[in-house]
């Protein structure tokens, strides 16, 4: 893409001008920024950590490093600060040559071929419908292996499901005092998954004031490990019936998985593990239970409990070492909330302690709480909204908005699952994953500012103008620049912001951060209604119609192609 592409070139004529060993064309690129005011250039070179180096004040290395650049280089000296500015015909020819090369993977490149990824997320804990506060978690994943496949990466989305431990046992439990029969029919899910809550919220209740239900889960759990057949034959019952539900919400959110699999699987092959955990990370028995210090955690890793079952720690050190051998991956990414940070600390020191010399491959990409209406959500007091109903609730604002705003609109229905979803992925994206957010209905459904419905509408409108243009194939068509073509500021500002496309990709890959994509689209869209504003498009005639069609033919492309790396699709109407 031009934009990474002219910074590469400038990154390699400053290292040689530079001169210096520590200065090469990659630390050269990493040190290049991008003013926040437009007018002064497309990149800006500090020149402060070179005042040492070279014994001169900043300013004066701005000068002596545009004095040796290439005449053809833009550059200008702002203080201690050399400015960039490239012409808008240059970055359109690159433009231009980058959608000839390849046409349907525009913003793609082979920078993971060869390379394997597995990216766990969702992962939620059987017997429960999908709650809101899995939304994150599923939206950052799917986004991310999207985007990850898209440069080449071979991707494996697992979803790894807790479907063993303690509260499962406890479940089995409740099922066993106060469950009914004939609502845990696996024919009709939704009331199964209904009664289940119910159970589970009892029993968390009715254990504050009987300490004997905390203990007979205990008892059910090893019943479990060991394979009773009465237990072993209702928790899989209860698995099937939750995975089958899931798999429906996940379907409306357009999200797939190539593995689904769970802790249980763990369960045979967990004396080996722990055979090798007390062999390998130097496990010690501490009050009956077998603990492993690690360095640098304050908090020793507990891999088995007094009565002698596992914990989630324990499943997920055999389940990494397994994923390495069966995927051979080059990065395993965790997308789990940040609550969980510590349970990942001692997962990758206790790996790092076996041995494993890939545990650096292995990462937690963490993220903030959801809040809606300021509260955080607790399935075990009962505190829960589903994920469903934010998507109906969802569909039925965008269907309300649809119907308003034109009533003529067909497939009304579709169109508003498109929008309502889009309002929702956007909801959760539009600020970094780090930070905890809050839901708010009023924001996320605007057609205008940082939401999904104002870039779905920017991408609608740029197929109404080539629709009415009939432009698709002429735009398609304009190979070169036509001489002498004077860009306005609006078209040379659009270029710009589509030419940076590959490198915002690399951004969300380096970073594990679809927040940057999703901010691209927003500013993407912001820049296409400044210029079609001021730029009319099926007024000009002649170069200028051409020229901007092209803008327009290469804005739509890239703001569909970025929706659907979120997961988003965009209406053929609104």
């Amino acid at each position: 893409m031009p934009f990474l592409e002219l910074k590469q070139d400038l990154a390699t004529s400053l290292s040689k001008v530079i001169a210096h060993p520590d200065w090469d064309a990659a630390a050269v690129f990493k040190s290049l920024e991008v003013p926040p005011n437009p007018e002064l250039g497309h990149f800006a070179f500090p020149c402060f950590r070179l005042a040492k180096i070279l014994k001169k004040s900043p300013p004066e290395i701005a000068k002596t490093l545009m004095s040796g650049l290439d005449k053809g280089v833009d550059a200008a000296v702002a203080g201690p600060y050399l400015n960039f500015k490239f012409s808008g015909q240059m970055i359109f020819q690159k433009t231009l040559a980058a959608v000839a090369k390849d046409p349907e993977h525009f913003g793609a490149d082979k920078t993971g071929a060869g390379k394997k990824v597995v990216i766990e997320f969702c992962s939620p804990n059987i017997a429960k419908r999908l709650m809101f506060q899995h939304i994150r978690s599923i939206l950052l994943g799917n986004s991310l292996s999207n985007v990850y496949a898209y440069l080449g990466f071979n991707v494996t989305r697992m979803n790894f499901v807790g479907d063993w431990g303690t509260q499962f046992a406890k479940l089995l439990v409740a099922i066993e005092l106060w469950g009914e029969k004939a609502k845990l029919d696996p024919k009709d899910s939704v009331m199964a998954m209904a009664h289940l809550l119910d159970l589970y919220v009892k029993f968390h209740k009715e254990a504050t004031a009987d300490e004997s239900l905390e203990k007979k889960a205990s008892q059910t759990l090893q019943l479990l490990e060991k394979k009773e057949p009465k237990a072993t034959a209702l928790w899989k019952m209860i698995r099937d019936i939750s995975l089958n539900t899931v798999e429906a919400t996940l379907k409306r959110m357009n999200t797939k998985f190539d593995v689904v699999e769970g802790e249980s699987q763990y369960i045979d092959s967990i004396e080996t593990t722990l055979e090798e955990v007390k062999k390998k990370a130097d496990a010690k028995i501490s009050d009956g239970a077998l603990i492993i210090e690690l360095e640098g955690i304050s908090t020793p890793a507990l891999v088995q409990k007094k009565d002698g079952t596992t914990l989630y720690l324990t499943r997920d050190v055999a389940a990494a070492a397994d994923r390495k051998a069966r995927y051979h991956f080059d990065k395993s990414i965790y997308v789990v909330g940040d609550q969980q940070r510590l349970h990942f600390q001692q997962l990758f020191g206790v790996l790092k302690k076996m041995g494993y010399p890939w545990t650096a491959e292995c990462e937690h990409v963490g993220f903030g709480t959801v809040l809606f209406g300021q509260e955080k959500m607790s399935t075990r007091e009962g505190r829960v909204i589903f994920l469903d109903d934010v998507l109906d609730e969802a569909y039925d604002r965008a269907l309300k908005a649809c119907t308003e705003k034109n009533p003529e609109l067909a497939n009304k229905e579709t169109v508003a699952r498109q929008v309502g979803l889009a309002a929702v992925v956007f909801g959760e994206l539009s600020s970094t994953r780090q930070r905890d957010i809050e839901f708010d209905w009023d924001h996320i459904m605007a057609l205008d500012g940082d939401t999904g419905p104002y870039v779905q509408y920017a991408t609608v409108r740029t197929r109404s103008i080539l629709s009415k243009a009939n432009a698709p194939a002429k735009a398609a068509a304009l190979h070169h620049l036509p001489a002498n073509y004077n860009f306005a500021p609006e078209e040379t500002a659009l270029l710009l912001q589509l030419s940076s496309f590959r490198a915002t990709l690399h951004s969300v890959i380096n970073e594990n951060e679809p927040f940057f994509l999703s901010r691209f689209l927003i500013q993407t869209a912001r820049e296409f209604s400044r210029f079609y504003t001021n730029c009319p498009v099926l007024k000009a005639e002649g170069d200028t119609l051409t020229v901007r069609l092209q803008l327009v033919a290469l804005t739509s492309q890239v703001l569909e192609r970025g929706l659907t790396l979120l997961g988003v699709e965009t209406p053929k109407e609104m």
